[in-house]
């Protein structure tokens, strides 16, 4: 349990010290930013899929209902490496940042009723943007000035969570505890010394309960007749946050000295999140996936007034994985687990009546570092937006970087 221990005190320094880090996108102010809908290296490079897998080496969050089939103790985190490319009608602009993705800590208690207990603490969204506007169509009697307009943080999800197996159909469920800060900035730089610079800020600091629901099937595999497939079931989940208590802080800054203009409490409300999927094994070395995932971003509201600029999510997805499965005798590089995947996704913006959706591949990979250890990366790229209409067109290039480890705890010694 030493190693353990080693690890949980490495993810709390790489947290402390990249949970701030921020890249640019301006879509991001709109609603509670882009959503996570993993933090798994390797559901990462199976285009976020997995609804329907139940998963032995890894924790994976969209279905809690996986959990069932681990027969390790498992602590896994992850590190993520963001690019994005920025264009419009006139320039193009890259940024890059790093950011933590977490860490999850599971263990199976029993195989036979495919008991299993998982807790972690994840981000849910991400807020992160800086537009600069540069004003010098002034009057005369005014200096010319830069606008900033800056948002960062995001929402976060502990939970813990449990599942249960009943002829072979696996249920699984959380409990969740949300909590983050949104901190959206307005600043303003005069040319002019003699003009002293002003911020707005506003702060929302949401926080709530909420609960994570899933169902995976038994094996469908045998109704084919087929030794071709090995494994095919379903899965579907549910994610369900309660209306969320808010309080709010705004204040302004002239020089120094921070100025509280106001300060309440109000309530936000997140759409449920639904998810359903397929999963079928070919030959026990390949894995075909299949996820759709929906979401009505507009019934989003803050204190009862809903967005204009968000849209019901519609989100579809397929990967495959290779997983050799004679190990014995072979070398780490012939145990590599590889994936790719596809999506297409309606996102929850819509912008001066511009629908933005997005378009992504992956790919990923699991070295082995030891039996129940693995080095886990995926790769995404992702275009979305438009350069019309006054918008920005957004390519991402993602790097997921994740450790997952697994030690035999909890087994009964013979007297």
């Amino acid at each position: 349990m030493k190693i353990f221990k080693t690890y949980f005190i490495i993810s709390f320094i790489l947290f402390g010290s990249v949970a701030l880090a921020q890249s640019s996108s301006a879509y991001t102010r709109y609603g509670i930013g882009n959503v996570d809908y993993t933090y798994s290296a390797r559901a990462f490079g199976l285009a976020h899929t997995g609804t329907a897998m139940l998963n032995r080496d890894y924790v994976e969050i969209l279905n809690p209902a996986s959990w069932a089939a681990l027969k390790l103790t498992r602590i896994e985190f992850s590190l993520i490496l963001n690019g994005v490319n920025l264009s419009d009608a006139n320039q193009t602009a890259f940024y890059s940042d790093a950011d933590f993705k977490g860490f999850t800590f599971a263990f199976p208690i029993s195989s036979k009723y495919g008991i299993g207990f998982a807790s972690g603490l994840i981000p849910y969204s991400r807020v992160s943007y800086q537009v600069v506007e540069r004003n010098t169509n002034t009057p005369p009697f005014i200096s010319d000035y830069t606008t900033t307009y800056e948002g960062k943080g995001g929402l976060s999800r502990l939970f813990m969570g449990a599942t249960v197996s009943f002829a072979d159909w696996v249920f699984g469920a959380t409990a969740e505890y949300y909590f983050g800060t949104l901190r959206y900035i307005s600043k303003i730089d005069f040319d002019v010394i003699t003009y002293n610079p002003a911020n707005l800020e506003l702060d929302y600091r949401p926080r709530g309960f909420g609960s994570t629901v899933g169902l995976i099937s038994q094996n469908f595999a045998s109704l084919f007749n087929s030794k071709t497939i090995s494994n095919l079931r379903i899965g579907v989940s549910a994610n369900i946050i309660d209306e969320l208590v808010m309080d709010t802080l705004l204040t302004i800054s002239r020089r120094t000295v921070p100025d509280t203009l106001g300060y309440g409490e109000t309530t936000m409300k997140i759409p449920v999140r639904l998810a359903a999927g397929i999963t079928m094994g070919i030959t026990q070395k390949y894995v075909v996936n299949i996820d759709y995932i929906y979401q009505p971003w507009s019934q989003f509201n803050i204190g009862g007034v809903a967005s204009g600029s968000l849209r019901d999510v519609n989100k579809i997805s397929a990967a495959f994985e290779y997983i050799p499965t004679n190990l014995s005798g072979s070398s780490a590089w012939e145990q590599i687990q590889l994936r790719a995947g596809l999506s297409y996704e309606q996102t929850q913006y819509r912008i001066n009546g511009v629908d933005i959706n997005q378009y992504s591949v992956f790919a990923g990979f699991s070295y082995p570092l030891g039996i129940g250890n693995s080095l886990d990366v995926g790769f995404e790229y992702s275009d979305r937006g438009t350069t019309e209409s006054g918008l920005i067109r957004e390519q991402f290039f993602r790097i997921n970087v994740g450790l997952t480890f697994g030690e035999l705890w909890f087994i009964r010694q013979e007297k």
